[in-house]
């Protein structure tokens, strides 16, 4: 196969794997209602072939345009410890495409308290990595503390850094008393 040969089949297998991901539909997802599933080594469980119960978790991600933040619902096993599961999720890239995830993938939550309604969420360091400036740290926090106040027992949130209350993330929003959910950022899907 000479040279030339070689380039016009790779520039083929290029627009074919091109062509394959771009399509004028998008994957229907019935009211942002998403399957997240776990996995377990079933032959551990005793009761593997029981069907296991479920939860709903709401979970808020940005909009690409930086300017809301749509809730995405996700469907998992249920836990002991569904607000930690909230923040995993976060962390993760949205289903929907259309929105963006702005936690730091390297940000860890490193423990969760919740003591008469507030919800004590203390962060690694790497929580200040998020990209961007003043908008990105408006979403952030908005994504974490209106994730955690959709539970019914938690209605502000107090971000820690490393244990510690910090007056900020980025330079651009007082963080250093507990917040509560904003509503006004919330963008309802239809």
């Amino acid at each position: 196969m000479t040279a030339r040969s070689k380039w016009i089949a790779l520039a083929l297998c290029a627009i074919i794997l091109l062509a394959a991901g771009c399509s004028d539909s998008a994957p229907v997802l019935e009211k942002n209602l998403v399957r997240t599933e776990t996995t377990s080594d079933k032959t551990k469980d005793p009761d593997a072939g029981k069907a296991q119960e479920s939860m709903r978790i709401t979970v808020y991600h940005a909009t690409k345009d930086a300017m809301n933040l749509v809730p995405e619902i996700h469907v998992v096993d249920k836990n002991d410890n569904p607000a930690r599961t909230a923040i995993a999720l976060l962390a993760a890239e949205p289903i929907d495409k259309s929105l963006m995830r702005v936690m730091p993938v390297s940000a860890k939550l490193l423990s969760l308290k919740i003591q008469d309604g507030v919800a004590f969420a203390n962060f690694s360091s790497n929580l200040r990595r998020f990209g961007g400036g003043s908008a990105n740290e408006i979403l952030l926090v908005a994504e974490i503390v209106n994730t955690l106040t959709e539970f019914p027992e938690i209605k502000s949130v107090q971000i820690l850094i490393e244990g510690k209350k910090v007056e900020t993330l980025g330079g651009h929003l007082d963080i250093s008393e507990p917040l509560s959910r904003s509503e006004k950022i919330i963008k309802r899907t239809k």
